[in-house]
């Protein structure tokens, strides 16, 4: 389950750019899927910086499929507040091949080398 970290402030830092929004730990396809929800803003090799509220953010990702695991509030400067958040996404994990398919498969291969030494043998094509 990937982790990611969002930091930012609810309160505005100034009247041209009043949030900004930190978000490290997304995968580049994720990062494709955000810059859809044209959030502008600037990276580091770690920390994309948008310049919206968090809750545009925080909605985008949510429908990328993220949830929020944990949150917490810090008193950095007296006039704003800075906010985090944890976020995960789920991937439905692939399920292994059963055994009994394998076992079948190779069953079937089997019946098709006795029949062919044995003489009597039509191939039909089957599915695999």
């Amino acid at each position: 389950m990937p982790y990611i970290i969002i930091r930012g402030n609810l309160a505005s830092y100034s009247h041209k750019y009043p949030w900004r929004v930190l978000v490290s730990g997304l995968k580049a396809d994720d990062i494709e899927q955000l810059n859809k929800f044209s959030c502008g803003g600037y990276s580091d090799e770690s920390t994309i910086v948008y310049l919206v509220h968090p809750c545009r953010i925080l909605s985008a990702l949510e429908i990328l499929g993220f949830r929020v695991v944990a949150s917490s509030s810090t008193a950095v400067k007296q006039d704003y507040n800075e906010y985090m958040w944890t976020m995960r996404k789920e991937f439905v994990e692939p399920e292994p091949e059963s055994e009994s398919v394998s076992v079948v498969r190779e069953n079937l291969s089997n019946i098709g080398r006795e029949a062919a030494s044995l003489g009597n043998y039509h191939k039909v094509d089957s599915p695999e």
